[in-house]
């Protein structure tokens, strides 16, 4: 019986130490899985661009362009409204704006110093309809995934 008994002994040595090295590779296997999910939330992979800017093979290229069209329309369009002032102003005001995962731009908020707000009350509304005048954009893209982007943008006020 006793020779019967270490066999079995070893046997079961074995297959314990089997599974103690398969859940060693199992652990380490997971460290690589946690350290692949680890994720900055706070850059995209490839910016929100105008589809005119899609001819740009660089992505450095392609964030200058949406930049500078993005300027380039919203002061077009921000310069077709008849502003008059009583005092001169030389201010900034910023906007965060919101491009969603459709393409859609948006306004979170406006933040104009007291002396632009006092002197064009309209200001917050003509930007609001300008950046939703604007054309469709191409939303930013994270692990080949479109996802929803925020941009703080200046705009200088000065009279001239």
């Amino acid at each position: 019986m006793f020779r019967r008994a270490i066999p079995l002994l070893f046997g079961c040595i074995f297959l314990v130490s089997c599974e103690y090295f398969s859940s060693t590779n199992s652990a380490s296997q997971n460290a690589d899985q946690q350290l692949d999910t680890i994720i900055d939330l706070a850059k995209v992979d490839v910016y929100p661009i105008f589809y005119d800017c899609e001819d740009y093979s660089e992505e450095s290229d392609q964030k200058e362009c949406f930049e500078a069209s993005l300027s380039k329309r919203l002061s077009e369009l921000l310069n077709k409204n008849d502003l008059k002032v009583k005092k001169v102003v030389n201010d900034t005001t910023y906007i965060n704006l919101f491009i969603d995962n459709k393409g859609k731009a948006s306004v979170v908020s406006i933040n104009s110093p007291q002396n632009v707000k006092e002197q064009l009350p309209q200001l917050d509304s003509i930007i609001e309809n300008s950046v939703d005048s604007l054309q469709k954009i191409k939303p930013a893209v994270k692990r080949g995934i479109l996802v929803n982007s925020q941009y703080k943008l200046a705009i200088i006020i000065k009279t001239i």
